[in-house]
């Protein structure tokens, strides 16, 4: 699916949402507008260089603005004719960050004066697993045992050997011990929540 067709899709859905919650709400209620982010969502990414937000504003009234930490995204020429829509999509970037805990604030206002406030929280970690490998020993008949740790400053939440998963509770640290077949191009694969990656072959 290519990129355009990926967004026709997404914006179907929301126009589709929109009428769902439209025949919800009667016109004069005093529902304020409802904003949502898309990508990323709340939690952790690694994406720390020009991170970039998306989301919509949807109320039966109509959106007469959206602001992110004070500024009106819809005062911008790019969103010129979408003020008074009920269905807004939006983004904006935040520039040069490190890693770290960041907080935007993101309040959408409607034609009525109502105002939704949403505090959208994200962790940015850059910094991949750490992965030591305590011990490859070969059991013969085309085996090996494989033992190891896994560590993160936040979470592991994924090992794989030679593409198998292991399955434990994603946690800031993880043990393991198994025995694997053992193949030429064998490798472990640590992820952690924010998708940063660290490979290590068994040879």
């Amino acid at each position: 699916m290519t990129g355009r067709m990926a967004r026709a899709v997404v914006t179907s859905a929301l126009l589709a949402l929109a009428g769902v919650l439209s025949a919800c709400v009667e016109r004069g209620d005093a529902m304020p507008p409802t904003v949502a982010i898309r990508e990323p969502r709340s939690g952790t990414t690694s994406t720390t260089e020009n991170l970039r937000i998306v989301g919509y504003a949807f109320d039966d009234a109509g959106i007469a603005a959206v602001r992110v930490d004070g500024v009106d995204l819809l005062a911008t020429p790019a969103y010129a004719s979408e003020r008074g829509k009920r269905l807004v999509e939006f983004f904006f970037t935040i520039r040069d960050l490190t890693d770290g805990d960041v907080t935007v604030l993101i309040e959408a206002e409607d034609t009525q004066g109502r105002v939704t406030v949403m505090p959208y929280r994200l962790r940015l970690d850059s910094t991949p697993p750490t992965l030591e490998l305590t011990a490859v020993t070969s059991l013969g008949s085309g085996r090996l045992r494989v033992e190891g740790i896994a560590r993160d400053n936040t979470l592991v939440i994924s090992v794989l050997i030679n593409g198998i998963p292991l399955a434990f509770t994603p946690a800031p640290e993880y043990a393991f011990r198994v025995d694997v077949a053992d193949v030429a191009d064998g490798e472990v694969v640590v992820e952690d929540a924010a998708g940063n990656v660290t490979r290590r072959p068994l040879r």
